[in-house]
């Protein structure tokens, strides 16, 4: 695995402290705990369980060495296969039971028993895990792992309360900890959403959360199954994030979780449900985040900061890690630096910027847990960071791809609109699921520009509408890395829309989707929303309008975030943009 693809640093899926015991106790070198390994090794063999035959003596082996590798740690995946149906190919894996239960035969005896390994994903999360919270040290050059000091003190640990205290220092060297200890500080009751919403670098599509307003207003409306769905699987990577974080600082004590319940406005209707994931700080919980802080007896933890942390699904992610490596050690000096003399300095590096980026980048470093202070415009990092490392290879200091290109244009010149919704390009270069797309655009138009709408999605349904004054726009998102042409195929969904709106027969549709309108809308129009749009755009827009007799149009993010901006600006109104949408063509800023 190419290291720009390691993400240490974000932890979606693990919480179990005893599966992270168990992998870092794969480096306890000569004790009871690496006898028991080796025997459950045995064991995977005589079931047939390993990879390959001469995976037990390659296992061994590593076992009696001081750093192993990190591939041999995490094994392979499935092959193309189910991810249930692959063997046992990393020592991770071999330390960590399976989720479902299997049926095993020794000698006479057969019994059912837990899968006595997992996959490689899972085991990817625990080595991540213990590597960003250091008690595994990753080494760049080779790609290995050991134990480190605080790795060997969990293990030993006597007693469950000094578990919790080693624990916790391990947490306090954790940015997004801090991070999260710095929200709830205040003594608020914090959902996940409103959590993640202030958690990463938000302007990436890695780092998403779910409007908290345009949830509750899904769940309230939903039926039983949509409401289901909306509680097991929909939140952004953020809110994942946030509401792992409180998991673990809830195992110590530091964070005590308890429903909310929310009142939420949109489109001017009022919407209140509770919301499960919802977090306090605790007494032992603020005591401790002062610690972080320095506002402490206890000196301050060091920050454990490698790379992957300062990007994660950026189409220029290793570009993006170099630049903000190259910040974080200039502004952590004794020197306080103005955004001039960062520009000045990144430009000694080969990197060209500009004081929105720089800014952006300043308010991810807060964003990820980490102290810097600003005064009289100028910026230093407060904490003493660990791991960073800045590749000695040479990075491509211009921008990888079109998507990344367009993302630092447009973010110059936007001064009005909140820079989150640069996530916008992201999601519309994607090419795949585009719920997230979906529910951004409904997000700008909606929190951010004070449109009514939704965002509805699903089967047999627009994926979104919005509507002012006596306008309605149907809403068609489009993610396509490459761009959207408006096939017939695409024409003939909108036209569909168009009708079924039009005539508002529940024989035809029975979702009744044009009930989420407001009462005022009469005139309507529809939108495309993509990435770019090739072909020829009028000429499709036209079609529709011929087989409608309704007017629409098709814009891509670059040119939205400008109108968006211009509206929010004051620059133009709302009607203005509204007019724009029916002149059946592509719209230009």
């Amino acid at each position: 695995m190419a290291h720009e693809q390691r993400t240490f640093g974000w932890i979606q899926n693990p919480s179990s402290t005893e599966n992270l015991k168990k992998v870092v106790s794969i480096f306890l070198q000569a004790t009871t705990v690496q006898e028991q390994i080796i025997k459950h090794l045995q064991f995977l063999r005589r079931q047939n369980f390993l990879a390959n035959d001469a995976l037990y003596e390659t296992f061994v082996e590593a076992l009696k060495q001081e750093r192993i590798s990190y591939s041999l740690l995490k094994g392979k995946g499935s092959g193309g296969k189910k991810r249930s149906e692959a063997k046992c190919s990393g020592l991770a894996q071999a330390v960590i039971n399976g989720q479902k239960t299997i049926t095993v035969t020794e000698g006479k005896y057969t019994q059912v028993i837990k899968k006595p390994y997992t996959d490689d994903w899972t085991a990817d999360g625990f080595l991540r895990w213990a590597v960003s919270l250091g008690f595994l040290d990753y080494n760049y050059d080779d790609d290995t792992c050991s134990i480190t000091d605080l790795g060997t003190r969990l293990l030993l640990t006597p007693d469950d309360e000094y578990e919790k205290e080693i624990l916790g220092t391990a947490y306090l060297a954790y940015p997004p900890v801090c991070r999260i200890l710095a929200i709830l500080s205040d003594g608020g009751h914090y959902t996940k959403f409103e959590l993640g919403k202030q958690l990463g670098f938000t302007d990436e599509a890695g780092f998403t959360s779910i409007p908290q307003n345009i949830w509750v207003q899904a769940y309230e409306q939903g039926t039983p199954d949509e409401k289901k769905e909306l509680r097991a699987n929909v939140e952004g990577s953020s809110d994942k994030y946030a509401r792992m974080i409180c998991a673990w600082l809830v195992n110590i004590g530091w964070v005590k979780k308890s429903p909310k319940q929310v009142t939420e406005m949109i489109g001017g209707e009022q919407y209140t449900t509770t919301i499960n994931s919802a977090f306090t700080i605790t007494a032992e919980g603020l005591r401790n985040y002062k610690r972080a802080i320095g506002k402490s007896k206890l000196a301050r933890v060091p920050k454990i900061v490698y790379r992957e942390m300062l990007a994660s699904k950026a189409p220029n992610v290793e570009f993006l890690r170099t630049r903000r490596a190259y910040i974080l050690k200039y502004i952590g000096g004794t020197s306080k630096r103005t955004i001039q003399q960062i520009i000045d300095y990144l430009q000694t590096k080969g990197f060209e910027s500009n004081a929105a980026t720089i800014r952006d980048d300043i308010k991810g470093f807060i964003n990820i847990g980490l102290n810097i202070q600003e005064q009289t415009n100028t910026f230093h990092l407060q904490d003493d960071i660990l791991k960073l490392v800045i590749p000695t290879q040479v990075v491509k200091t211009e921008f990888q791809s079109e998507q990344a290109t367009i993302k630092e244009r447009v973010r110059a010149k936007l001064n009005h609109i909140d820079h989150k919704y640069l996530t916008l390009i992201d999601y519309s270069f994607q090419g795949n699921d585009s719920s997230e797309f979906e529910i951004f655009t409904i997000d700008l138009f909606t929190n951010e520009l004070q449109f009514i709408g939704k965002h509805l999605g699903g089967t047999r349904k627009p994926d979104g509408i919005i509507s002012y004054n006596h306008r309605g726009v149907i809403i068609d998102n489009k993610a396509y890395s490459k761009g959207f042409t408006i096939s017939r195929h695409m024409a003939d969904e909108m036209i569909r829309y168009v009708q079924e709106n039009t005539e508002r027969n529940e024989s035809r549709n029975n979702n009744k989707w044009w009930n989420t309108f407001s009462a005022d809308a009469s005139v309507f129009s529809f939108l495309f929303i993509s990435s770019l749009f090739k072909g020829n755009v009028a000429e499709a827009l036209n079609g529709i309008k011929q087989a409608t007799k309704t007017n629409g149009g098709a814009i891509n993010t670059e040119n939205l975030l400008y109108f968006a901006d211009a509206i929010k600006g004051g620059v133009i109104t709302k009607e203005t943009f509204l007019e724009r949408i029916n002149q059946n063509t592509e719209i230009i800023y």
